[in-house]
């Protein structure tokens, strides 16, 4: 007879269903990575530009950005020590408050939040695809058959979602180096300049317009929170998703200055700020229309990720 000292209660915890704990240190980085880079970094600048108007203004301005967010996942990465299970801010809600806050947060997630944002960056991604390709769809079909695609290869498991995402996060990094490199490289001209750093007398008017700057800095750098979405299938979760919370971000942070450092360098402030598409004027400013056409191709790819941002 098989031994009967074990409790139920150790039967049913050993037998319980649990996620596959697949995915490690790399994956975790990829997907805060991901979660954070989208297309804004290759538009957002000009924004900037246009409510602060000096080189170490538009740069602080990315810079304080980056420290919101560093601090923001100082504080989910002890979430995540504490905490690693499925649902990210679902969980800390229903354990910290009440379960019907983390309820209907659920529920606003699943409708509005998360959803609403899936759409619009899934649009994003079909125009510029079209305008890539010339295939004879619409955006919105573009859009939903990617979102349709992006469900299909999550179901066939984790391993295959975390391997197609950190393969998508190689690409992005790999169109803002190519970026970075040439223009640093290629620009003969600097227009970047340490003086001035203010743009006019410090005064409230100044907060201001280094505040209307900061919300497309911290709209750019949104998402890293996310990851904590998928902390049950991390392995080691307690160890690896704090670590690739912090470096994720922090690497999000190089990437973001080095980009801004770029468009600067060469178009300078006013420049910067008097174009929509600072990316795209960069590499046709050292590549001609074939440069441009390779960033389009990056913006295209940067579009996708855990989530889409």
């Amino acid at each position: 007879m098989p031994p009967t000292n074990a409790s139920p209660e150790k039967h049913l915890q050993h037998q319980s269903p649990h996620f596959a704990q697949r995915l490690g240190l790399f994956d975790a980085t990829m997907l805060v990575m991901g979660g954070i880079i989208g297309s804004g970094i290759f538009m957002n600048p000009y924004v900037v530009a246009t409510q602060v108007h000096t080189p170490m203004l538009i740069l602080g301005a990315w810079m304080l950005g980056g420290l919101v967010a560093l601090a923001g996942a100082y504080i989910y990465a002890e979430l995540a020590a504490r905490m690693p299970q499925v649902g990210g801010q679902y969980a800390y809600l229903r354990e910290a408050y009440h379960p019907l806050g983390a309820f209907l947060y659920g529920w606003g997630l699943l409708l509005v939040i998360q959803s609403g944002g899936m759409a619009a960056v899934a649009v994003t991604f079909g125009r510029y695809f079209i305008e890539l390709t010339h295939l004879p769809f619409s955006d919105k079909t573009i859009a939903t058959a990617t979102l349709v695609l992006l469900v299909l290869i999550n179901c066939l498991g984790v391993r295959v979602g975390g391997t197609v995402q950190s393969v998508l996060m190689v690409l992005k990094i790999a169109a803002i180096v190519a970026l970075v490199a040439c223009g640093l490289l290629l620009v003969e001209d600097s227009q970047f300049a340490l003086t001035p750093v203010l743009d006019q007398p410090a005064s409230f008017d100044l907060l201001l317009a280094v505040g209307a700057a900061m919300i497309p800095v911290l709209f750019a750098y949104g998402g890293w929170q996310t990851s904590n979405f998928i902390a049950a299938e991390v392995k080691e979760p307690r160890k690896n998703l704090p670590r690739g919370l912090l470096l994720g971000v922090l690497g999000v942070i190089v990437l973001y200055l080095a980009v801004n450092f770029v468009c600067v360098h060469a178009l300078g402030a006013e420049g910067l700020a008097n174009t929509t598409t600072p990316a795209s004027a960069v590499m046709r400013l050292v590549l001609g229309e074939k440069g441009a056409a390779f960033i389009a191709l990056g913006i295209t790819i940067s579009t996708l990720g855990f989530p889409p941002s």
